[in-house]
């Protein structure tokens, strides 16, 4: 309250002053003649009283006097001209003679000039102490920034008004050759990114801005190499949408991650065939609460299904996916369901109730290591959980499935598989017997490891750093295939629109990536890199791992898709007898019943998985 009063108080006098001085101007800086000058006594309150009221009602009293910003000057002209215009219709109300015009149009201008003085004042009082302080400072930390578009100018407004530390920037690059040789915010744009060595050692640079959004990963890698290899700190500022608010009470600039040149240049698939497939729908996932059941939540909320169904054994994760999906903008009816698939008495009625049309299968153990160490829980949830789930969708006549699947479910020689491998590949056989059997539209999608997901490489090694390492790597020759889960999840969406009946898809994952050199890009990230890899520590493979990862089994082939980078397994055995399946099945159920681990492993280990998939 007392910020207000004070602030009322100041364009009292603005108003005061404004009309005094534009009769002064008006008359030549001399006195006015008397009847002028009587109706200026008269007016002086008016005007008090107008711009007061004026500045009130615009939201200028109750301002944070230091943050003002450019969308300010609108609310300062719209106060400005209020309080003229009120000024004048008291003046016609309320004075009989006929007043000047001239002081009039001088009362707006000056009463524009002083409002803006009271308004930004304090933002220019704020940056001469802090520039004085920097100014003053020796430690003032040399800052260059790539990119001199909108994200490099935001980049250049936060280091110079938000940060505490002090920084000069003192230039930018750009390749634009339309900026060459000009300047921003009078920063000067000194050369491109090929010049980015020459310069960081000409102006003693410490910390690089990355501030280009549309980058290529392989130019960003080159980017930060070159950053850290100079000695530098290297900051990256994203892709601003339309949807963002950019502040500089809220850090845009962030520490660049390994996911941001280690990804492809994702396919950008029109959304059409998605949409027509999925609207009016009934669609349920399971696992809704886990890394890509939670991003199928998120891009499926994104069309005009009838009803999302997101079922979970987690209540957190349930609630928290609920929460999100709930609180987006134009956000479909959607329900958590809390349930356990590895209960099929509890999954069929669940089912019965909802009538899905479509389910997108993502409930797994996925922890290769854990699994080893507990098969009764991989046959469990992935196969018999999976059975659960395609006996329930068949009784509740739902028409099309998608399995999420792995390539740890795939053989491959001189790899062994594990045990969450070989349960993921017999769930894969029971989606496809179903499909075969009842001719729905039931298949699976299979992928590598996704960036950034629960329980993998990088967020493991990013709390390895945290503790202060070493990052610990299974065998200097592994490698994995990865994806973003954004991508993973488009694609399976755009695969399961294919509806097979009995396919196995597989997405295309690029090149598989060294472990090794992921470990040693983590270090140089983090500034923690030293000669000869001394912070990495080699460990051997765990249990169930493998040095490398397959796709697709030895003798197997891919044929396309009409989706980009969805292909369909084809040439490939017989799959074992539905009878045989059926047997296995119910063999492993008894000794998951007995909590016979032994049974379980020699059941999963012997089920000619290398024969599952469909002959073209």
């Amino acid at each position: 309250m007392k910020h207000r009063l004070f602030f009322l108080g100041l364009h009292m006098i603005a108003g005061w002053l404004s009309l005094r001085l534009a009769f002064a101007v008006r008359f030549y800086l001399g006195p006015p003649p008397s009847t002028y000058e009587g109706m200026m006594y008269m007016a002086l309150p008016m005007s008090i009283l107008a711009k007061a009221l004026a500045a009130d009602l615009a939201g200028l009293t109750r301002s944070m006097w230091r943050y003002a910003a450019f969308p300010d000057i609108r609310r300062v002209f719209a106060a400005s001209a209020g309080g003229s215009l009120a000024l004048i219709a008291g003046i016609l109300l309320w004075i009989p003679h006929r007043f000047p015009i001239g002081p009039l149009l001088l009362d707006f201008l000056f009463t524009f000039g002083f409002f803006s003085l009271i308004r930004f004042s304090g933002r220019a009082l704020f940056e001469s102490q802090k520039g004085f302080r920097d100014f003053r400072s020796r430690k003032r930390l040399p800052v260059l920034i790539v990119g001199a578009g909108d994200e490099g100018e935001l980049a250049m407004r936060y280091l110079w008004h938000a940060t505490a530390r002090p920084v000069r920037v003192v230039g930018f690059v750009d390749d634009d050759p339309g900026k060459q040789g000009r300047s921003l915010h009078g920063i000067p744009i000194l050369g491109k990114r090929a010049d980015l060595p020459e310069l960081i050692g000409k102006h003693q640079v410490r910390e690089v801005i990355i501030a280009l959004p549309k980058a290529e990963p392989p130019e960003l890698r080159r980017l930060f190499i070159t950053a850290v290899e100079a000695g530098c700190r290297v900051g990256i500022l994203p892709e601003l949408h339309p949807t963002d608010s950019p502040s500089l009470h809220q850090n845009p600039i962030r520490e660049v991650r390994l996911t941001d040149f280690l990804g492809r240049e994702p396919v950008k698939l029109d959304p059409a065939p998605v949409r027509e497939s999925l609207t009016g729908l009934r669609v349920l996932v399971t696992g809704a609460g886990g890394s890509i059941g939670s991003e199928l939540c998120r891009q499926i909320a994104r069309f005009p299904v009838a009803e999302l169904l997101m079922l979970d054994m987690a209540e957190n994760a349930l609630f928290e996916i609920n929460e999100e999906i709930t609180a987006l903008p134009n956000a479909p009816a959607a329900k958590p369901l809390l349930c356990d698939i590895r209960f099929p008495g509890n999954v069929e009625r669940l089912f019965l109730e909802t009538k899905p049309d479509v389910i997108f299968h993502a409930a797994a153990c996925k922890h290769v290591s854990m699994m080893e160490l507990h098969p009764l829980d991989a046959a469990r949830t992935n196969v018999l959980g999976t059975r659960n789930v395609i006996e329930a969708a068949r009784r509740a006549g739902v028409k099309r499935l998608l399995h999420v699947s792995t390539d740890k479910a795939v053989t491959a020689e001189g790899n062994a598989q594990g045990i969450m491998g070989a349960s993921k590949a017999l769930s894969e056989r029971v989606v496809r017997e179903a499909a075969n059997t009842g001719g729905q539209a039931y298949g699976c999608v299979r992928f590598g490891n996704v960036l950034g997901s629960n329980g993998s490489v990088i967020p493991l090694f990013e709390k390895q750093l945290k503790r202060g390492g070493p990052l610990k790597v299974t065998h200097r020759d592994a490698t994995r295939y990865f994806m973003t889960i954004e991508e993973a999840v488009t694609l399976m969406l755009h695969a399961e629109t294919l509806q097979g009946s009995g396919e196995v898809y597989i997405l295309d994952m690029g090149e598989p990536v060294s472990i090794m050199r992921l470990a040693e890009q983590m270090l140089q990230l983090s500034g923690k890199s030293k000669p000869g890899n001394e912070n990495i520590e080699i460990i051997g493979l765990r249990p169930g791992e493998r040095l490398h990862e397959h796709l697709v089994s030895d003798g197997q082939t891919l044929e396309s898709t009409p989706v980009p980078k969805v292909n369909r397994l084809v040439d490939t055995p017989e799959p074992i007898s539905r009878e045989e399946l059926t047997r296995l099945l119910r063999a492993l159920e008894e000794a998951v019943e007995e909590m016979d681990e032994k049974r379980i492993r020699a059941l999963l280990k012997n089920s000619r998985t290398q024969d599952f998939s469909r002959r073209a």
